[in-house]
């Protein structure tokens, strides 16, 4: 049996295949017997078939992965469902996006927070582009004390791409808004940001920001509009047309 340290409890202990986005996310991209496959907006970079996800071995024993397991089971639960019409926001004709009145902010905000630390802390190639640099041990403190912190401490803004068939994954990957860095996951259809800098969120993103005692505002992301978008809809031509 070969032991490790674990990089959440710190101790020496048998780690486990632990998953960084949950495997939930990836179960919903199986299209009959078809693995699922993992995308990149990089250049040159081409597709990899993964049957159950990502996983990382050298990262967590079984304790602590069912300690942060809480957390990923609520983001699951949340979000792998269809949302009532009755939570969506219109201006005029044009849905905006949806609100939600009833989540846990500190569960989901922590499942997002964790889900950048360990991106960070893998050496899966599907996070290479991830590097926490020195707000790693910050990261992991404050999900040691189940501290989601402040509003604008590592502001999440979620998003979900206006049709229903744009699930693929891309590799997660850094960008800026307003000069202010973000890392993007992308989780079946949603895509996360979190800042990753001193800043203030940018005005424009700031209705959408989890915050505590304040609805879940999801924003509705147009896919033929953005440079990702665009990527996913060739993604979805592709597979069907195989």
């Amino acid at each position: 049996m070969q032991i490790m340290k674990c990089k959440f409890c710190g101790k020496n202990k048998k780690l486990i295949k632990a998953h960084i986005i949950p495997e939930g996310f990836f179960r919903r991209l199986r299209f009959g017997d078809k693995p699922p496959e993992l995308h990149s907006n990089k250049e040159g970079v081409y597709p990899k078939k993964s049957p159950i996800g990502v996983y990382d071995k050298g990262i967590l024993c079984s304790e602590c992965d069912n300690a942060i397991g809480i957390w990923d089971n609520y983001a699951q639960d949340l979000l792998l469902k269809s949302f009532s019409e009755s939570c969506a926001l219109f201006k005029g004709d044009v849905k905006l996006g949806y609100r939600i009145d009833d989540y846990d902010y500190e569960k989901l905000k922590l499942f997002f927070l964790s889900v950048l630390w360990r991106a960070s802390i893998s050496s899966h190639y599907f996070y290479k582009r991830v590097n926490a640099g020195p707000h790693e041990s910050k990261l992991r403190q404050m999900l040691l004390d189940n501290n989601p912190g402040e509003k604008e401490e590592y502001s999440v803004v979620l998003a979900k791409f206006n049709e229903p068939s744009a699930i693929e994954m891309l590799d997660p990957h850094r960008d800026k808004f307003d000069h202010i860095n973000f890392y993007l996951f992308y989780l079946t259809g949603f895509v996360s940001y979190v800042k990753v800098d001193k800043r203030k969120t940018s005005e424009f993103m700031k209705i959408f920001v989890l915050e505590k005692d304040m609805p879940l505002m999801i924003l509705l992301r147009d896919l033929h509009k953005s440079k990702d978008g665009k990527i996913i809809k060739e993604m979805i031509n592709n597979s069907l047309s195989k």
